[in-house]
């Protein structure tokens, strides 16, 4: 599965597309050539057997669509909510003293850049960043043992203790969901309604060759499209059209931005 995800999104669905159309094809030949089609009185029942077996499988195929774009939308929410909570967490350190400020705010850095740079490609391949999930576990363990040394730090700390909390939950709900896909039976049983689907329009007896091998081409292209959608959509962070860390890039500039307006002299403080 992973393997097909990471080839590039316009070929993946050429692929899919073209091993549906010549499966139906070949399908058709050989009905074709064996003479194995219905008898003409026999078309309008099989038709009526075809459209309402069809109409199931386009809508369990759709269920299965709108279930896997809602997933991809989870995970992009969760991809979101995680880097606008560690943006805050991060501007919310600003109420403690040094060095407990510079420590953390210095390991959310740390925690971002290694998201983008980092783990981001390792989970597109289906491997484990440890290398973050150390700087996030730093980054808890160093909210939760914290001592605010001033009363303005007291009234901002359970504010930090909730924004670690929330990044922590994130941060697991993108990694899950991101990982999570389609199941093999789900994949199986898509698989087998296809396969019924179009034996039946095979079998259809249509004195036009050519007529009937467009029928089913447009019935596999269709299929293809769809198949492909899905799998597209399938395993949110995996492969080429997946969820891409542009929040927190964008937290990453917006550090940068804080980084430098700290070190800038406000006209107060020039001479």
């Amino acid at each position: 599965m992973r393997v097909l995800l990471e080839l590039p999104t316009w070929f993946l669905c050429v692929v899919i597309m073209a091993v549906a159309i010549s499966f139906n094809v070949v399908g058709v030949f050989i009905v074709r050539r064996r003479g194995w089609m219905l008898n003409t009185d026999d078309n309008v029942t099989a038709g009526y057997a075809h459209a309402f077996v069809g109409v199931l499988y386009a809508v369990a195929l759709g269920l299965i669509v709108v279930g896997v774009q809602g997933g991809y939308a989870e995970v992009e929410s969760a991809a979101t909510r995680e880097a606008s909570v560690a943006s805050d967490m991060y501007t919310d350190l600003e109420g403690f003293s040094d060095p407990e400020r510079i420590q953390l705010q210095g390991l959310m850095s740390r925690y971002i850049t290694s998201v983008v740079d980092k783990e981001w490609a390792k989970v597109g391949h289906g491997e484990v960043s440890e290398e973050t999930w150390a700087l996030m576990d730093s980054i808890a363990r160093g909210v939760i043992v914290m001592h605010p040394a001033t009363p303005h730090g007291e009234l901002i700390y359970p504010e930090i203790l909730t924004d670690a909390n929330q990044v922590l939950d994130a941060r697991r709900e993108r990694l899950f969901l991101g990982s999570s896909g389609v199941g093999t039976l789900t994949w199986l049983i898509v698989l087998i309604g296809a396969i019924i689907i179009f034996a039946v329009a095979w079998f259809f007896n249509t004195p036009s060759a050519t007529a009937h091998y467009a029928l089913v081409t447009a019935m596999a292209a269709m299929f293809g499209l769809m198949i492909f959608l899905i799998l597209a959509m399938d395993h949110p962070l995996w492969g080429s059209f997946s969820v891409q860390p542009d929040a927190f890039r964008a937290v990453q500039k917006n550090i940068v931005r804080w980084e430098n307006e700290r070190s800038t002299p406000t006209p107060q403080q020039m001479p």
